[in-house]
C-alpha cells in the first residue's frame, strides 16, 4: 500500500482587503440568518474582481483554515491551541479556549465548525476538514485518520485497543503479542490479532474492511467473522458482507478515491470531509453507479468530474454550496 499523504501547511498568503472581505462573508454565511439578497450580494462581490474571486476560492477551498480563522475575530490564542498537537491533548486548555470561543457568538463558532468538528476536539486524536493524521500506538500499531474523524486511546495494563468515535480510519495491527487488538465501535466491537483494516463509522453505520487480515465483529446479539479482502457493513438490522479490491479500498490514504461501480451517494460521502462547504446530491441520482479515480484533496474538481461522468449538472453557489442534479 502507498505511503499516506497528508496536506502539508502551505505558505501563508498575505491577507489583503479582498481576503478580509472574504472572511466577513464566510462569517455571514455561517450565521444561520442568511437572506437571498445576501447570497446575491456575495455573488456580485465575487464577480467584481479577480482578487475577490481568488480570495473566496481560498476560503471555500479550505486552504490554511487556521491562518484565515486567526484573522476573523476569534479569541486570541484559541486557534493556536486547537492547531498545536501538544496543547490540544491538554483537555483543560482546550475547554478554556472553547469557553472563550463561545463568548464571540454563534458566527465565529459556526465558522470554526466548518473546519474542525467541535464535537471531536476533546478526543485523544481528531482531524479537521481535508486533513489526514498518521501516528503509532504504544503497541506499535499504525493508524491513519481520514478528515473529520476522531478516536480515543484505551489505556491500562491489560488494554490493547482504541475507541473509534466517528469517520474513517486505517489500522495496521502490530504483531506484538498474542492478545487481540480490540476496536470499540459503540454498539459493536471488533477483535483482530494482526493485519490491516479500514473502519468507517458515521450516523449509525459501521463498516469494517479486512485488507491483509481478518477478525471478529460482535455486538447486538451478533458475532460475525471477516477475512482479508472482505467488507462487513452493519446499518441497523441490515448486515452486508462483500468482496473488495484491497488497493481501491486503501486508496484514500494517498488522497485518491479509486472506485469501481460504486454509487454516487457512496462516492460523495467520501469527498464531503475534504470540502468545507455543503454538498447536496439529488435523491433521484443517489444510486447511479460510477467507476473512476478522484482527487480527494481537490474536492470541487472531483465533484465536477463525478457529475460530468454520468451526465449530471453541478451547480455551485457562492463557492460554498454545491448541488449535483439532473440537467434541466
Amino acid at each position: 500500500m502507498a505511503k499516506a499523504r497528508t496536506r502539508d501547511d502551505m505558505a501563508d498568503p498575505r491577507i489583503d482587503e479582498s481576503g478580509h472581505a472574504a472572511i466577513k462573508w464566510m462569517v455571514t454565511l455561517n450565521s444561520g440568518n442568511v437572506t437571498e439578497q445576501q447570497v446575491r450580494d456575495l455573488e456580485s462581490w465575487r464577480r467584481a474582481s479577480p482578487g475577490n474571486a481568488e480570495a473566496w476560492n481560498r476560503m471555500s477551498g479550505g486552504l490554511q483554515p487556521f491562518d484565515v480563522l486567526a484573522q476573523s475575530g476569534l479569541p486570541r490564542g484559541v486557534v493556536a491551541q486547537l492547531h498545536d498537537p501538544a496543547t490540544r491533548r491538554d483537555r483543560r486548555a482546550v475547554l478554556k479556549g472553547l469557553v472563550g470561543l463561545g463568548a464571540t457568538g454563534g458566527a465565529g463558532s459556526a465558522l470554526l465548525q466548518r473546519f474542525v468538528p467541535m464535537e471531536d476536539v476533546l478526543s485523544d486524536h481528531y482531524t479537521r476538514t481535508a486533513q489526514h493524521e498518521q501516528f503509532q500506538l504504544a503497541d506499535g500499531s499504525d493508524v491513519i485518520l481520514a478528515p473529520r474523524s476522531s478516536l480515543n486511546l484505551v489505556t491500562g495494563p491489560d488494554a490493547r485497543g482504541l475507541q473509534f468515535v466517528r469517520g474513517r480510519m486505517m489500522l495496521n495491527v502490530a504483531r506484538a503479542e498474542a492478545r487481540p487488538f480490540v476496536v470499540d465501535l459503540g454498539p459493536s466491537r471488533f477483535a483482530a490479532s494482526a493485519g490491516a483494516f479500514v473502519f468507517d463509522r458515521r450516523d449509525g453505520h459501521v463498516a469494517v474492511t479486512g485488507l491483509t487480515g481478518g477478525g471478529t465483529l460482535s455486538g447486538a446479539g451478533r458475532r460475525m467473522t471477516i477475512k482479508a479482502s472482505e467488507r462487513l457493513s452493519v446499518d441497523g438490522a441490515q448486515v452486508h458482507l462483500s468482496k473488495i479490491d484491497v488497493d481501491a479500498e486503501s486508496s484514500w490514504t494517498t488522497g485518491l478515491a479509486v472506485v469501481d461501480n460504486e454509487t454516487l451517494g457512496h462516492i460523495v460521502e467520501q469527498i464531503r470531509p475534504y470540502y468545507v462547504g455543503f454538498v447536496r446530491l439529488d435523491p433521484a441520482v443517489v444510486d447511479q453507479r460510477v467507476s473512476g479515480v478522484f482527487n480527494l484533496f481537490e474536492p470541487v474538481a472531483a465533484l465536477e468530474t463525478l457529475a460530468r461522468s454520468v451526465g449530471l449538472a453541478m451547480v455551485q453557489t457562492a463557492g460554498f454550496w454545491i448541488r449535483i442534479e439532473p440537467k434541466a
